[in-house]
């Protein structure tokens, strides 16, 4: 799954999205939740820099689960990561900790160099 920030990080830090990945994971597909993607179009609106949306789009998939509804965008993917065993795309340190007290996977940009994933 993906967050905002961990989208624009990796976008930041110029990684080759499809190598990188493909290293980790073999063959990948992008989950966007609708609260990321509300973030991430309002960040593109708002910035002349380009996060690669349009690649993001060709590369996810949308998902929805209405019991998450209500709740704030960290809670849908620290629960959702829970339940589906989901590895999160994030560079933010409080959604990082709660995954890992979760025992959830992350993905984060390291060194703005290149990606791991932590277990």
């Amino acid at each position: 799954m993906v967050d905002t920030c961990g989208w624009i990080a990796l976008i930041d830090a110029e990684i080759n999205v499809d190598y990188a990945f493909a290293e980790i994971f073999g063959k990948y597909e992008f989950i966007v939740i609708n609260p990321v993607w509300e973030e991430l179009n309002i960040f593109q609106k708002n910035n002349s820099k380009n996060i690669l949306l349009d690649l993001l789009r060709k590369k996810s998939s949308d998902f929805n689960d209405n019991e998450l509804i209500e709740k704030h965008t960290d809670n849908q993917l620290l629960l959702l990561s829970k339940k589906n065993g989901w590895p999160v795309l994030t560079v933010d340190k409080k959604l990082k900790e709660r995954l890992h007290d979760s025992n959830c996977k992350v993905v984060q940009v390291v060194g703005n160099k290149k990606i791991e994933l932590i277990s």
